[in-house]
């Protein structure tokens, strides 16, 4: 008994001088008017410097802009102080990874500089982006150098539920979906419904991929999957990759596209079909177009219609910028009047879907369009007359795991609700 008391007394001893010593113990409060030394200070005060483009901002000014018409390289740059020499050096270095001499009007840029004692600007770096996601980083320092960077890309899966009321078009873009979506939407489904005969009522759902950079869409990823009611008739298509990038297909396996993409162009307008004895006004006589004239704005993507292989690029003066494709031994197409060309060489290897350039207003036209040219057996024909192959079904081993992420799609696509009542558009993340 006596030992237990003992130890109780012990440990009650041993409690109140450690909370004596915390008590008398100083804390360590900061005062304002306290001087740290100079490690502390350093490590209390120091914050992580700000970058853009991976250039600390700190350390300089920045002019912000827009490519103006017919601006070159030379006219931004010499009131920064960058020598002629050095811009002729950076003319010859840029070819590499992105020509000064490639610049598009109303692409931005950046310079950032610094100013000396005399107020004297000096460049150090001069940044242009080509688009969204891209940016070209001229270093104007000692070393002159050109570096292509890409911004990190978040995809974010969305879902949209829409009634037609008037077009596709209409129906996604009142409701802030964007020109991209309407033409991947139309390449998706461009060869099973004509979207010019849309009706009142067609209803449709869709699961796709956003592209987003630093919170703002960039562009269109993947269609995963999509339901499209046209007539009281049910167009299902799922996107499907068995190695070779996304493909689309039925609830059978079966290839919802032909082997050649119904337009070209970024969805827009058919302005002149194809005609034999096509009456040309400003000539004042009757002459054969032997094209499909897509109507678009100058500067919208044009793509390769097929996989195939670039056998001419080039300028005459009828056909502006242009570039042919062989995509067999049965066809070969052309695309006409570009404003420019794609990154894509005479002799390389093109995919369905690549872009090869960019609509123009180049050679004998009246206004900014593609003319799009097709060949068979070396004959040019109608394109939207021609019954064109499809694209393989799916193989045999690769339907099974086709169809349990087509049922995982259902479930999501049934999970979109309906909005045909109030005549809505819907669409919210994942």
């Amino acid at each position: 008994m006596n030992k237990r008391l003992s130890a109780l007394v012990a440990a009650c001893l041993v409690a109140i001088i450690v909370t004596i010593y915390f008590i008398s113990r100083p804390s360590l409060v900061i005062d304002e008017g306290e001087v740290f030394p100079e490690e502390l200070a350093d490590e209390v005060y120091m914050e992580e410097p700000l970058f853009k483009f991976g250039i600390p901002v700190e350390l300089f000014d920045i002019q912000e802009g827009r490519i103006k018409r017919n601006q070159t390289f030379a006219d931004i740059l010499l009131p920064y102080n960058v020598s002629r020499q050095d811009i002729f050096t950076m003319d010859k270095i840029s070819k590499q990874v992105f020509s000064v001499r490639g610049f598009v009007p109303k692409r931005k840029y950046s310079i950032f500089y610094n100013t000396d004692s005399l107020d004297r600007k000096k460049a150090a770096y001069f940044i242009y982006e080509p688009n969204d996601i891209e940016y070209i980083v001229y270093q104007l320092t000692d070393s002159l150098g050109v570096f292509r960077e890409e911004r990190k890309v978040e995809i974010i899966e969305r879902t949209m539920a829409g009634v037609i009321t008037e077009t596709l078009d209409h129906s996604i873009r009142s409701e802030g979906g964007s020109a991209a979506l309407v033409s991947a939407m139309a390449d998706v489904y461009g060869w099973q419904i004509e979207m010019k005969m849309l009706r009142k009522g067609d209803w449709f759902k869709l699961i796709y991929e956003d592209r987003m950079v630093n919170g703002q869409s960039v562009g269109i990823g993947n269609i995963i999957g999509a339901e499209f009611n046209h007539l009281k008739n049910s167009y299902m298509t799922y996107g499907y990759d068995e190695g070779n990038g996304i493909e689309f297909f039925d609830e059978n396996g079966e290839s919802v596209q032909k082997a050649f993409l119904r337009w070209p162009v970024e969805f827009s307008r058919i302005s002149s079909r194809y005609n034999p004895s096509r009456y040309l006004k400003m000539y004042g006589r009757r002459q054969a177009h032997l094209g499909t004239d897509f109507a678009a704005g100058i500067g919208t993507p044009i793509k390769a219609a097929s996989d195939g292989v670039i056998v001419a690029r080039g300028f005459t003066k009828p056909n502006g910028n242009y570039v042919k494709i062989k995509h067999n031994g049965t066809y070969t197409t052309g695309y006409l009047h570009m404003s420019k060309f794609g990154k894509f060489k005479n002799g390389q290897r093109v995919r369905k879907g690549d872009i090869i350039g960019y609509v123009g207003n180049t050679g004998y036209t009246t206004g900014p369009h593609l003319c799009f040219r097709f060949w068979k057996n070396g004959r040019q024909v109608d394109f939207l007359k021609e019954k064109l192959p499809a694209e393989k079904p799916l193989s045999a081993d690769q339907l099974l795991q086709f169809e349990v992420a087509m049922e995982l799609t259902n479930k999501r696509l049934d999970d979109i609700p309906n909005t045909w009542a109030d005549k809505t558009i819907s669409a919210s993340n994942e």
